[in-house]
């Protein structure tokens, strides 16, 4: 029974050491279900759908069912001989359908039903302009996720070196072949080293919050004080949580394509700035339309009571036509219609601006990655060089011929190099996902 136990006891320690999985794809799944944004994007949609749907409505005939009654207290009378005729009666009514068409208005409902459209159709790209900014914002913040891990594990491989280092110089000190002082280097070497794997779990720690914020959820995950599931040094302080994330060269390989896009010079955002422009358009033809006259048809059967002056019920039908001609309105509709070819002429200034913001940007990505190509070559022979140094120059202390003062400068220059490289694959990565934000 003791040995079950203590096997469950591994199998649960073994699946802590495992970490939890913290991949980029299901962040973006999570970001986008769960974005207040795109949410509030989507229900302005549907309202403009709405709209518009209801503005058609108006361009078909509409049915209405009219009834009236009346009371008078007097009715006209005539006396005829002895008798004496009532021409009407005192309680009157009529029922019946109703029948209303605008037969003509210079367009006028027509300019309203396409300027709705327009603004569907602006909501519709603001939707899909919100769910790009979000992938945008929840990669970016994956990205230093990616970040954090990166010089976490960095630092505690160079720390394994640092304790191994140490453990020979305890030792050679031991044997008398080492000064105290080349101890006390050695152990500060491995203290600072602690301290910046230490310090990234931190920074970390503030990071995943971050990310959590844009998803709705922590997978499980404590980001306190969090640790990358690559790491097998012991490290200073309790671990929360253990973490298992994408490999930045991974993701750089999964956005790749992104670099082979152009610049979208119909991006959501600039589409959407261009139906808003088509919406104050058709408004402005909508008021100017107002200044022409509009002929109506009415029509219906009617029952009513009473026919006239006759006392009695009565079945009719009844059709009329109506002209409608604005004499004087103070230029109301004439200076709305005005005001509305200026914002329209406005919302095109700035789109013209943001279209100009937004290529600067995706061509500034571009270019980024055209010299990121270079310096992460570089970068990558430094840390060979850097490698190859380290090593030597502890052989040459082993030897006696440097200090440990050298071995530890050129330990430090690996761990900056190796630092450097993982921080060009975070850059080529948010270049990436700007082209892929504004490319198509």
């Amino acid at each position: 029974m003791k040995k079950y136990a203590l096997l469950l006891v591994v199998c649960i320690l073994s699946l802590s050491a495992a970490g939890q999985d913290l991949h980029l794809s299901a962040c973006e799944k999570d970001a986008l279900a769960f974005s207040p944004a795109v949410k509030a994007a989507q229900a302005q949609a549907a309202a403009a759908l709405a709209g518009y749907q209801a503005s058609r409505a108006v361009l078909y005939p509409s049915l209405y069912l009219d009834a009236q009654g009346s009371w008078v207290s007097e009715i006209p009378t005539m006396q005829l001989g002895p008798q004496q005729f009532e021409f009407g009666s005192e309680w009157g009514g009529k029922v019946g359908p109703t029948l209303e068409y605008t037969l003509f208005d210079k367009g006028a409902r027509a300019s309203a039903s396409r300027a709705r459209f327009a603004a569907y159709e602006a909501a519709l790209q603001d939707v899909e302009s919100a769910r790009r900014s979000v992938l945008l914002n929840v990669r970016q913040a994956y990205f230093t996720v990616q970040r954090d891990l990166e010089h976490m594990y960095l630092a505690s491989e160079q720390l394994k070196v640092a304790r191994k280092q140490l453990k020979d110089v305890q030792s050679a000190y031991q044997a008398g072949a080492k000064s105290r002082l080349d101890v006390l280097m050695a152990q500060k070497q491995s203290l600072r080293l602690a301290q910046e794997a230490s310090a990234a779990r931190g920074a970390l720690g503030t990071h995943l919050r971050d990310l959590f914020k844009l998803t709705g959820t922590d997978y499980g995950l404590n980001p306190a004080y969090a640790l990358d599931a690559r790491v097998k040094e012991e490290l200073p302080g309790k671990t929360t949580s253990v973490i298992r994330a994408d490999l930045p060269e991974n993701t750089v390989q999964a956005l790749s394509s992104a670099a082979g896009l152009g610049f979208d010079e119909n991006s959501p955002r600039l589409a959407s700035l261009q139906s808003l422009s088509q919406q104050y358009e058709y408004a402005s033809r909508g008021y100017a339309a107002a200044l022409w006259p509009r002929v109506g048809l009415t029509g219906g059967a009617y029952w009513e009571y009473p026919n006239g002056p006759l006392q009695e019920d009565v079945f009719l039908g009844r059709a009329g036509v109506s002209v409608r001609l604005p004499l004087f309105e103070g230029g109301k509709n004439k200076q709305q219609a005005q005001a509305q070819r200026q914002t329209a002429q406005a919302v095109q200034e700035n789109r013209a601006e943001l279209e100009k913001n937004l290529e600067a940007l995706f061509y500034s990505s571009r270019d980024r990655l055209a010299s990121l190509d270079v310096e992460e070559d570089l970068a990558r022979q430094l840390v060979d060089a850097a490698q190859k140094s380290a090593a030597l120059t502890y052989e040459a202390y082993k030897a006696g011929s440097v200090t440990f003062l050298e071995v530890d400068d050129a330990n430090l220059s690996l761990l900056q190099s190796r630092i450097a490289l993982s921080d060009l694959y975070i850059q080529r990565l948010n270049s990436l996902a700007v082209m892929d934000n504004l490319g198509r």
